[in-house]
Protein backbone atom coordinates (compact mmCIF):
# COMPACT_ATOMS: atom_id res chain seq x y z
CA UNK A 1 0.00 0.00 0.00
CA UNK A 2 1.03 3.51 -0.69
CA UNK A 3 1.95 5.81 2.13
CA UNK A 4 -0.93 8.14 1.28
CA UNK A 5 -3.49 5.29 1.34
CA UNK A 6 -2.24 4.10 4.77
CA UNK A 7 -2.48 7.64 6.11
CA UNK A 8 -6.05 7.99 4.75
CA UNK A 9 -7.14 4.69 6.35
CA UNK A 10 -5.59 5.63 9.71
CA UNK A 11 -7.23 9.07 9.55
CA UNK A 12 -10.68 7.59 8.78
CA UNK A 13 -10.35 5.01 11.61
CA UNK A 14 -9.33 7.74 14.08
CA UNK A 15 -12.30 9.89 13.00
CA UNK A 16 -14.66 6.93 13.47
CA UNK A 17 -13.27 6.18 16.94
CA UNK A 18 -13.51 9.86 17.90
CA UNK A 19 -17.10 9.98 16.60
CA UNK A 20 -18.10 6.92 18.64
CA UNK A 21 -16.51 8.40 21.78
CA UNK A 22 -18.35 11.71 21.25
CA UNK A 23 -21.72 9.93 20.77
CA UNK A 24 -21.20 7.82 23.91
CA UNK A 25 -20.18 10.87 25.94
CA UNK A 26 -23.13 12.97 24.64
CA UNK A 27 -25.59 10.15 25.41
CA UNK A 28 -24.26 9.86 28.96
CA UNK A 29 -24.49 13.65 29.48
CA UNK A 30 -28.04 13.78 28.12
CA UNK A 31 -29.23 10.90 30.29
CA UNK A 32 -27.63 12.48 33.39
CA UNK A 33 -29.36 15.78 32.60
CA UNK A 34 -32.72 14.02 32.11
CA UNK A 35 -32.29 12.26 35.46
CA UNK A 36 -31.48 15.58 37.14
CA UNK A 37 -34.53 17.34 35.70
CA UNK A 38 -36.98 14.46 36.22
CA UNK A 39 -35.66 13.41 39.62
CA UNK A 40 -37.03 14.50 42.97
CA UNK A 41 -34.03 16.75 43.53
CA UNK A 42 -34.82 18.90 40.47
CA UNK A 43 -35.15 22.64 40.95
CA UNK A 44 -38.84 23.54 40.71
CA UNK A 45 -38.77 27.29 41.28
CA UNK A 46 -36.05 29.54 39.91
CA UNK A 47 -35.51 33.16 41.03
CA UNK A 48 -34.40 35.49 38.24
CA UNK A 49 -33.49 39.18 38.05
CA UNK A 50 -33.86 41.61 35.13
CA UNK A 51 -36.27 39.42 33.17
CA UNK A 52 -37.06 40.10 29.51
CA UNK A 53 -39.90 38.15 27.88
CA UNK A 54 -40.81 38.52 24.21
CA UNK A 55 -43.75 37.01 22.36
CA UNK A 56 -43.90 36.83 18.56
CA UNK A 57 -46.79 36.36 16.17
CA UNK A 58 -46.31 35.52 12.49
CA UNK A 59 -42.58 36.16 12.80
CA UNK A 60 -42.96 39.68 14.22
CA UNK A 61 -42.55 40.82 17.80
CA UNK A 62 -45.99 41.04 19.40
CA UNK A 63 -45.05 42.23 22.87
CA UNK A 64 -42.06 42.60 25.11
CA UNK A 65 -42.03 42.69 28.91
CA UNK A 66 -39.28 43.79 31.28
CA UNK A 67 -39.50 42.76 34.94
CA UNK A 68 -37.15 43.62 37.80
CA UNK A 69 -37.52 40.15 39.36
CA UNK A 70 -39.43 36.98 38.84
CA UNK A 71 -39.82 33.32 39.68
CA UNK A 72 -40.19 30.52 37.15
CA UNK A 73 -42.07 27.41 38.24
CA UNK A 74 -40.86 24.56 36.04
CA UNK A 75 -43.73 22.24 37.00
CA UNK A 76 -46.46 24.78 36.17
CA UNK A 77 -44.51 26.46 33.31
CA UNK A 78 -45.50 29.83 34.78
CA UNK A 79 -43.26 32.83 35.36
CA UNK A 80 -44.33 35.22 38.16
CA UNK A 81 -43.08 38.75 37.50
CA UNK A 82 -42.59 41.90 39.61
CA UNK A 83 -42.21 45.60 38.67
CA UNK A 84 -43.27 45.20 35.05
CA UNK A 85 -42.87 47.59 32.13
CA UNK A 86 -43.77 46.50 28.61
CA UNK A 87 -44.69 47.35 25.06
CA UNK A 88 -47.18 45.91 22.58
CA UNK A 89 -46.22 46.01 18.89
CA UNK A 90 -48.13 45.98 15.62
CA UNK A 91 -46.28 45.98 12.30
CA UNK A 92 -43.01 46.63 14.12
CA UNK A 93 -44.23 49.77 15.90
CA UNK A 94 -45.09 50.28 19.55
CA UNK A 95 -48.86 50.80 19.75
CA UNK A 96 -49.13 50.75 23.53
CA UNK A 97 -47.01 50.66 26.65
CA UNK A 98 -47.98 49.29 30.03
CA UNK A 99 -46.83 49.05 33.63
CA UNK A 100 -47.90 46.83 36.51
CA UNK A 101 -46.53 45.89 39.90
CA UNK A 102 -47.12 42.15 39.38
CA UNK A 103 -47.87 39.68 36.64
CA UNK A 104 -47.49 36.17 35.30
CA UNK A 105 -46.74 34.49 32.00
CA UNK A 106 -47.82 30.96 31.10
CA UNK A 107 -45.45 29.61 28.46
CA UNK A 108 -47.88 26.86 27.38
CA UNK A 109 -50.95 29.04 26.81
CA UNK A 110 -48.86 32.13 25.88
CA UNK A 111 -51.03 34.22 28.21
CA UNK A 112 -49.65 37.31 29.92
CA UNK A 113 -51.56 38.47 33.01
CA UNK A 114 -50.84 41.74 34.80
CA UNK A 115 -52.35 42.75 38.13
CA UNK A 116 -52.15 45.37 40.81
CA UNK A 117 -52.71 48.85 39.41
CA UNK A 118 -52.23 48.20 35.69
CA UNK A 119 -51.72 51.28 33.51
CA UNK A 120 -51.79 51.20 29.71
CA UNK A 121 -51.12 54.09 27.33
CA UNK A 122 -51.84 53.78 23.60
CA UNK A 123 -50.02 55.60 20.83
CA UNK A 124 -53.00 57.96 20.39
CA UNK A 125 -52.83 58.84 24.13
CA UNK A 126 -55.74 56.57 25.02
CA UNK A 127 -55.29 55.42 28.61
CA UNK A 128 -56.59 52.39 30.49
CA UNK A 129 -56.27 51.81 34.22
CA UNK A 130 -57.55 48.60 35.81
CA UNK A 131 -56.87 46.01 38.51
CA UNK A 132 -55.91 43.22 36.11
CA UNK A 133 -55.52 42.41 32.43
CA UNK A 134 -55.06 39.29 30.39
CA UNK A 135 -53.35 39.42 27.02
CA UNK A 136 -53.35 36.45 24.68
CA UNK A 137 -51.33 37.22 21.55
CA UNK A 138 -53.56 35.21 19.21
CA UNK A 139 -56.67 37.20 20.20
CA UNK A 140 -55.41 40.79 19.63
CA UNK A 141 -57.45 42.07 22.54
CA UNK A 142 -56.92 42.85 26.17
CA UNK A 143 -59.34 41.46 28.72
CA UNK A 144 -59.63 43.65 31.82
CA UNK A 145 -61.26 43.19 35.18
CA UNK A 146 -61.76 45.43 38.19
CA UNK A 147 -62.15 49.22 38.30
CA UNK A 148 -61.62 49.78 34.57
CA UNK A 149 -61.20 53.39 33.50
CA UNK A 150 -60.70 54.09 29.79
CA UNK A 151 -59.89 57.64 28.78
CA UNK A 152 -59.59 58.61 25.09
CA UNK A 153 -58.17 62.14 24.85
CA UNK A 154 -60.65 63.41 27.46
CA UNK A 155 -63.43 63.01 24.86
CA UNK A 156 -64.66 59.58 25.96
CA UNK A 157 -64.34 58.20 29.47
CA UNK A 158 -65.60 54.68 30.10
CA UNK A 159 -65.95 52.97 33.46
CA UNK A 160 -66.75 49.30 34.16
CA UNK A 161 -65.90 46.31 36.30
CA UNK A 162 -65.25 43.94 33.36
CA UNK A 163 -64.49 44.39 29.72
CA UNK A 164 -62.06 44.15 26.86
CA UNK A 165 -60.38 46.54 24.48
CA UNK A 166 -58.78 45.85 21.10
CA UNK A 167 -55.04 46.34 20.96
CA UNK A 168 -55.52 49.33 18.61
CA UNK A 169 -57.89 50.96 21.20
CA UNK A 170 -60.67 51.35 18.61
CA UNK A 171 -63.13 48.77 19.95
CA UNK A 172 -64.32 48.44 23.53
CA UNK A 173 -66.55 45.86 25.15
CA UNK A 174 -67.71 46.85 28.63
CA UNK A 175 -70.09 45.18 31.06
CA UNK A 176 -70.83 44.85 34.76
CA UNK A 177 -71.75 48.38 35.91
CA UNK A 178 -70.51 49.98 32.68
CA UNK A 179 -70.81 53.73 32.20
CA UNK A 180 -69.64 55.75 29.20
CA UNK A 181 -69.28 59.52 29.24
CA UNK A 182 -68.84 61.43 25.98
CA UNK A 183 -67.62 65.01 26.16
CA UNK A 184 -68.08 67.40 23.25
CA UNK A 185 -65.43 69.87 22.25
CA UNK A 186 -66.42 73.35 23.51
CA UNK A 187 -64.79 75.29 20.67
Amino acid sequence: MKKRTKFSIIFIVLCLILGVVVVIYATKMTSDFKKLVSGNDAVENVLVHDVVLTESKDGEKSWEVYAATGHYDIQKVVASLNDIVGNYYEKGEVVMSFTAPNGSYNSETKELKLFGVVKIVGKDDAKVTTNSISLVTSEDKIKAEGNIVINRANEVIALANKGSVSTDFKNFELYDNAEIRVYKDKR
